[in-house]
């Protein structure tokens, strides 16, 4: 055989092996070795095509999208309708995906493993897709659609296709694509919304990441409750900064711990594997980002201002993370196979809250899903190009984006320059943080009559006529601070008793082990909402009412009535909130917030005893975290 027919039988005999491992077992557990036994080839014969393992999945991805885009360049385009142009282009894709499925799934799924580079190849698809319909659809060189809805739609169409190759549901892929199809005609306008310029210059960084310095060694002095929370912070930024630089999954274990700065003794005290500490950074950048849009949108009347407040409220808290966005947004699927669950429940919380909003009669379920996952597609370019912190300048485009479906163009274009000309773009969008955490320091130590918006503003660096700009006054600063503070640890305590709603009594008891963590991230807030002050006790107590029921209106369905022992579980759940309002109470007065979250065990039993009885609290609170569910 000449030796430039064996180099084309080996690499195609490689990208074959690179099918089959990485559907096996993902990016990170297949090796060189893995690869050329597969394929029937020595080493040396790898090393003399490719360098290392990324380097052929790459070209894999590479080989694999261009034979697709050469079957879909003989297409004959179809004229006529937006829809039926949308329906043919869609139609084209999913013909190539059914011809080759194996290909189209490690295109979509497997190829993010291999970390940025592999993330941008998955990008360029989706780039791709979204260039092929603007062209079909565009006619004489006028743009029919706002800029922003071919992203989405090309993002939400290769989502909806993702799911199909991983659930196998091949047949369903056909009517997807005149769902999709006539889901995207409902856009076409002859007066398309603009997208905001970037005011940055290119290649603006992020915000720089969080540092946390190293602790000093030998004896020091520092409570135990901090430094092991101190530690815990610094694995999970290290998940942040591996996920970036070289993508998770291809990250090894060691590089995790070098990149956190700690022994690997005090890694494993704090995570049993290096995916325990993905998934904890992951859902604990998602249940912040659930709990700024869910309250803000709950808190609306109408369809128009619950998505208005839920996207404003939502991309605000994303400028002011630029991290944890880029985690959720850019970074998740490079975590490989084990991500997808996680990243899959964060994306369906998300298109729950919005269906309702999404949907009128008629309309396909796949709505709701493939806006959410077009709209991350957005906003991971954002980005990527550096433009986190200008990222609440999409809440108007948005806003007419998930209202379309049900209001129709017209109606959701008014209701986004409703919110446009309302909106202040001239705001930074961690001002509002910044002064709620400034005004929680300032008035858990000095109570609210002696805080006033001109020390609270300076303390946070922001200018007064911006703080009276959001806040109308000091009350209503503390309310909003309280409020937030409340909403979030109502939603992180509800997200992880769902988590293991299976089984009550433990899902009740991660539900409190959430709840202290959360108390102890936010000390200050934590002192506000147990203050003496009269005005700030009132404004607690309301609030305290409100997300009681909340918390056990997210929950009560799944408890069985036999399976708890209060006669009036509502009645117990408002006394033990009392309860725990009183211990927290007396951890601030001895200045050990921090040290809250080592009380869990005892805690749980006193807590879950009333609902579950004894037994069942101490199987789960003895040792903590180790009960199985049942």
């Amino acid at each position: 055989m000449q030796p430039e027919v064996a180099a084309a039988d080996h690499r195609e005999r490689l990208y074959a092996a690179v099918l089959t491992r990485l559907a096996e077992q993902g990016y990170g557990e297949t090796t060189v070795a893995d690869l050329a036994s597969t394929a029937g080839i020595s080493k040396s014969a790898f090393y003399a095509l490719f360098s290392d393992k990324q380097d052929v999945v790459l070209a894999a991805c590479d080989a694999f999208v261009a034979d697709a885009c050469v079957a879909l360049g003989t297409r004959a385009p179809v004229q006529g309708e937006v829809s039926a142009v949308l329906a043919d282009v869609l139609t084209a894709v999913i013909d190539t995906v059914l011809a080759r499925p194996a290909e189209a799934r490690f295109v979509l799924v497997d190829v993010a493993g291999a970390g940025p580079a592999g993330l941008a190849r998955r990008r360029s698809v989706t780039a791709g897709l979204r260039e092929l319909l603007r062209s079909a659809a565009t006619a004489d060189g006028r743009p029919v659609m706002a800029q922003a809805t071919w992203t989405v739609l090309a993002g939400g169409a290769l989502r909806t296709f993702e799911d199909h190759l991983r659930a196998g549901q091949l047949r369903r892929l056909r009517g997807a694509a005149l769902d999709l199809a006539a889901w995207g005609a409902m856009y076409e306008t002859s007066r398309p919304r603009p997208l905001p310029g970037s005011v940055l210059p290119a290649g603006t960084p992020l915000a720089p990441a969080v540092s946390w310095e190293a602790l000093p060694r030998g004896r020091h002095g520092l409570p135990t409750g901090f430094v092991a929370r101190h530690q815990r912070l610094r694995i999970l930024e290290a998940v942040l900064q591996v996920s970036e630089r070289q993508g998770f999954e291809a990250a090894s274990i060691r590089e995790l711990i070098a990149c956190a700065g700690l022994s690997p003794e005090a890694f494993y005290e704090n995570f049993e594997s290096k995916e325990d500490a993905w998934a904890t950074a992951f859902d604990q950048a998602f249940v912040e980002l659930f709990a700024a849009i869910w309250p803000a949108a709950a808190r609306q009347s109408n369809r128009a201002a619950k998505v208005a407040a839920a996207v404003d409220a939502g991309l605000r808290f994303l400028a002011s993370e630029p991290q944890r966005a880029r985690l959720l947004l850019v970074d998740a699927p490079s975590a490989g196979r084990t991500a997808l669950p996680a990243i899959d429940e964060a994306m369906n919380a998300v298109a729950r809250l919005l269906a309702p909003a999404v949907l009128r009669p008629g309309l396909p379920s796949l709505l709701p899903l493939a806006l959410v996952a077009g709209i991350a597609e957005l906003a991971a370019d954002w980005v990527l190009e550096g433009r986190a912190a200008q990222l609440p300048q999409l809440t108007a485009p948005l806003i007419e984006l998930i209202l379309t479906p049900a209001l129709g163009l017209s109606a959701a274009a008014e209701a986004a320059d409703v919110y446009a000309r309302r909106a202040d773009p001239g705001l930074a969008p961690d001002d509002r943080r910044r002064l709620m955490d400034a005004f929680a320091q300032t008035a858990a130590h000095h109570g609210l009559h002696a805080t006033t918006m001109p020390d609270v503003a300076q303390q946070a660096g922001v200018e007064l006529d911006v703080a009276y700009a959001l806040f109308e006054d000091e009350h209503e600063l503390a309310t909003q601070a309280l409020d937030t503070w409340a909403s979030q640890l109502m939603v992180v305590a509800a997200g992880a008793f769902l988590e293991a709603a299976s089984d009550p009594p433990l899902a009740a008891h991660r539900a409190l082990q959430a709840a202290l963590d959360h108390i102890a991230r936010t000390p200050a807030r934590s002192a506000l909402a147990v203050s003496d002050d009269p005005q700030l006790a009132k404004i607690a107590s309301a609030l305290r009412r409100r997300y009681i029921a909340l918390f056990f209106e997210l929950i009560a369905g799944h408890v069985a009535v036999d399976e708890q022992l209060a006669p009036e579980p509502l009645a117990a759940l408002e006394v033990l909130v009392d309860g725990l309002l009183a211990t927290l109470r007396r951890f601030v007065q001895d200045e050990q917030i921090v040290e809250l979250p080592g009380t869990l065990a005892a805690l749980s039993v006193q807590c879950l005893t009333p609902f579950f009885g004894a037994d069942e609290a101490l199987r789960v609170a003895e040792p903590a975290d180790a009960s199985p569910p049942r």
